[in-house]
C-alpha cells in the first residue's frame, strides 16, 4: 500500500508540474516532440494489406518539422536559462550551519544545494556551539539560543530591498532537540524554507525530496490526569522510543501523550517527504487543538520530547508558532545527567521573557 502511495504521489506530482509549466518545461516538451519526429522519419515502415489492396505507411517524411521544432526548443532552453540566471541574481539565499552536537567531520550544507538554490549567491549564517548536548550550563545554552534568535534579523537587514519570494533559507541542524526546534520556530513566518538533514551513514546532506508515503500517526494517552491539570506532555517517538518512564519521574503532574508512526516503527529518516512532514506536522497540531487543549481547559504549558531527524523536529517547532497555544518548552534528555534526565529546556512562546533556557 505504502508503494502504492508513492507512485501515486510522483503521478501527482507531474501532474502538478504540467499545471504550472515553466519556459524549461515547455522547452523539455518541444525538444522531445522534435526527437520524435526525427524518429518517425529515420524509422519508416510500410505495411501492405493485400486483402484490401492497400499498404500504410508509418514514418517517413519531410525533415523540415524536426528542424523546426529542435530550433524552437532550443530557443526556449536559451531562454529560461537566461530567465533563471537573472531570478537567481535578484533572489538571497542564507545557509544557516547549525552545530550542537560532536562534529564528526559534518560538510557544509552548501556543497549539497538543492538544484533550484544552485545559481543563488549564498551568504553563511554560523551556530556553532559544540557538545551543547553535554553541558548543563545555563550560560552557554543561552548563548547558543541568542544566536539563534539573531537569524530573523539577520535574514531582515541582509535583504532589506527584497520581497519575500526572493528570499530563500537553507538550514542544516545537528543540534539538541530543543535548540532545532527553536529555529523552526524563529523562522517559521519565511516563504521559502529548505531544510536538510545530515545522513550519518552516506555522509551527506539530503533534502526530504521523497514522494509521501501516507504514513499515519497514532495518539494515545498514556497517563490521564484531572481535567484540571496545567500541564500536558506531549511525546513524539519517531526514530527511537522515548523512556516514558523518566518522563514521568521527571515531570509527575503532567498528563502524556505519546504520539508514534501507525506501524509502530522506530527508525532513522522516516520521513524523508517534505510534504509528509508538514502533513504529520498538522495532525499533531490538530490533535492538539481538537483534543488536548478542550480536555485541559485549565492547561498553562506544554511540555514537548522529539525523537526524530532534526528536519521534522524543526518542523515541529515551526507549526506550534500558533498564538492561541500555552506557554511551550521542548526538553533535551541527557541519559548521563544526575537527577533529572531532561535536565533543561527551551521555552519558545513566552509573551514576557520571549525564549529562554529553562531547567
Amino acid at each position: 500500500m505504502r508503494l502504492v502511495n508513492v507512485i501515486l504521489n510522483f503521478l501527482l506530482s507531474v501532474l502538478e508540474a504540467s499545471r504550472k509549466p515553466t519556459v524549461n518545461w515547455f522547452a523539455k516538451m518541444i525538444l522531445l516532440a522534435s526527437f520524435g519526429e526525427l524518429g518517425a522519419h529515420i524509422f519508416s515502415a510500410q505495411i501492405p494489406i493485400d486483402r484490401w489492396g492497400i499498404t500504410f505507411t508509418i514514418g517517413g517524411g519531410n525533415t523540415g518539422i524536426f528542424i523546426f521544432l529542435f530550433a524552437v526548443s532550443l530557443a526556449l532552453l536559451a531562454y529560461g536559462e537566461y530567465s533563471e540566471k537573472k531570478e537567481a541574481d535578484d533572489s538571497q539565499l542564507i545557509t544557516v550551519r547549525h552545530m550542537g552536537l560532536i562534529d564528526h567531520g559534518i560538510d557544509d550544507i552548501r556543497n549539497y544545494l538543492p538544484k533550484k538554490l544552485k545559481r543563488i549567491r549564498s551568504q553563511p549564517f554560523s551556530i556553532i556551539h559544540e557538545n551543547s548536548h553535554q553541558t548543563n550550563d545555563l550560560n552557554e545554552l543561552n548563548n547558543q539560543l541568542e544566536n539563534i534568535c539573531r537569524l530573523p534579523l539577520f535574514i531582515k537587514d541582509s535583504g532589506e530591498t527584497l520581497n519575500n519570494a526572493k528570499k530563500h533559507i537553507l538550514y542544516g541542524g545537528v543540534a539538541p532537540v530543543p535548540m532545532v526546534a527553536t529555529a523552526g520556530h524563529v523562522i517559521s513566518n519565511m516563504q521559502d524554507v529548505n531544510v536538510g538533514d545530515w545522513d550519518r551513514e552516506k555522509r551527506k546532506w539530503h533534502f526530504n525530496s521523497e514522494f509521501d508515503d501516507k504514513e499515519t500517526l497514532n495518539f494515545e494517552e498514556i497517563n490521564n490526569k484531572c481535567f484540571q491539570s496545567k500541564r500536558v506532555a506531549i511525546v513524539i517517538s519517531l526514530s527511537i522510543p522515548i523512556r516514558l518512564n523518566f518522563i514521568e519521574n521527571d515531570f509527575s503532574d503532567d498528563a502524556i501523550y505519546k504520539v508514534t508512526y501507525e506501524s509502530g516503527e522506530h527508525k532513522y529518516d522516516n520521513a524523508c517527504s517534505s510534504k509528509k512532514q508538514a502533513r504529520l506536522a498538522k495532525s499533531i497540531l490538530e490533535f492538539i487543538n481538537n483534543e488536548v487543549l478542550p480536555s485541559y481547559p485549565n492547561l498553562e504549558q506544554f511540555d514537548v520530547f522529539v525523537s526524530a531527524q532534526a528536519s521534522f523536529v524543526f518542523r515541529i517547532g515551526s507549526v506550534l508558532n500558533q498564538g492561541h497555544l500555552p506557554r511551550i518548552v521542548f526538553y533535551h534528555f541527557d541519559p548521563n545527567s544526575e537527577g533529572k534526565k531532561h535536565p533543561w529546556g527551551v521555552v519558545l512562546n513566552d509573551n514576557k521573557q520571549g525564549y529562554e533556557v529553562v531547567t
